[in-house]
Parts: C-alpha cells; sequence; structure tokens
C-alpha cells in the first residue's frame, strides 16, 4: 500500500510539472516587428523606400525642453519623395493621450508631394477639426513606443480635407 502511494504521488508531480512550470516555454514572448499604419483620406499608408535615411524611426531628447519626441516616417518611390508624415511634442515624457491644438506643444505634420499640400498644425492656414495621438508604451529604457494617432484637419488654400484614420504603430530600437 505505501509503494503505491508513493507511486501515485510521483504520477501526480509528474502530471502537473507537464502542465506547468516544468514545461519548456515556447518562444512566443518575441517583440512585434516595427509597424506604423494609417489611413489618409482612405488610402492605406506605409512607410516606404530609402533615401538614405529609415523611413521610420522615433526620435527623443529628454533633456531638451519638457522631453522631446517626434514620430517621423515618409513614403517614396523611384527616388521621388511622395509623402512625409509625423507627429510629436516637446513635452510628453510618459504614456498617454496628446491632443492638437494649434498654438500648442503636440503636433502634426503631413505633406503629399505628389498634390504639393502640406497640413501642420501649427500653420494659420490649417483648421485642427480633431486631432490626438495616444502613447501606450514609452519605455525609455528598452526604447519601445507604441500607440495610436488620428485628425482631421483642413485648408484654407484648396488642399482636401485631410481625414487620418485607424492609425496605429509600435517602434524597438
Amino acid at each position: 500500500m505505501k509503494n503505491n502511494i508513493v507511486i501515485f504521488l510521483y504520477l501526480l508531480c509528474a502530471w502537473l510539472c507537464m502542465g506547468s512550470s516544468c514545461k519548456k516555454k515556447e518562444m512566443s514572448d518575441q517583440a512585434p516587428k516595427n509597424y506604423f499604419t494609417c489611413k489618409i483620406n482612405g488610402v492605406e499608408y506605409k512607410p516606404s523606400g530609402y533615401d538614405g535615411t529609415p523611413n521610420y524611426y522615433i526620435h527623443i531628447d529628454t533633456s531638451y525642453r519638457d522631453g522631446t519626441i517626434s514620430v517621423n516616417t515618409y513614403n517614396s518611390s523611384n527616388n521621388n519623395l511622395n509623402y512625409s508624415f509625423g507627429f510629436g511634442s516637446d513635452s510628453v515624457k510618459n504614456v498617454g493621450k496628446f491632443y492638437l491644438k494649434r498654438a500648442g506643444r503636440h503636433r502634426m505634420d503631413y505633406t503629399s508631394y505628389n498634390l504639393n499640400c502640406q497640413y501642420f498644425s501649427d500653420d494659420s492656414d490649417v483648421e485642427i477639426l480633431s486631432g490626438s495621438f495616444t502613447f501606450d508604451t514609452y519605455d525609455l529604457e528598452n526604447f519601445i513606443f507604441s500607440g495610436q494617432f488620428e485628425a482631421l484637419m483642413a485648408k484654407t488654400d484648396g488642399c482636401d480635407t485631410l481625414r487620418i484614420t485607424e492609425g496605429k504603430f509600435y517602434y524597438h530600437q
């Protein structure tokens, strides 16, 4: 009887180990690949091309002003710059949602070189109908950043209203 209890306990421990922490972990904890995507007036936008610099990068300077951050992208083909798009602030040091205002510290810039239209949230000919960007991850130690963004801006110079929707980004250097 004593041997049966020992065998039962051994089998129970072996069974518990197989289903829990004794099992080898799979490599599913890998970080996702960098991405930046959105729709601009209903058309998918992704950084592409190469002009000697990365087509998607994040720049941070924690010592300037109240902590500057900029998310920068461009799209080019056949050595021609088609679009550039970015957003940032001179006062972001943590996660949160940041709203665009003309005279505010949080800014967004979109340029269509093909249409010769630039929407810079600070310009007097741009009306910000709505706009924001959110940092869900702001990790300076591991240089990981992620979040969402959107905007609706109009211009007085004949360019179409700019609708940026479904904006998402992830960056790990």
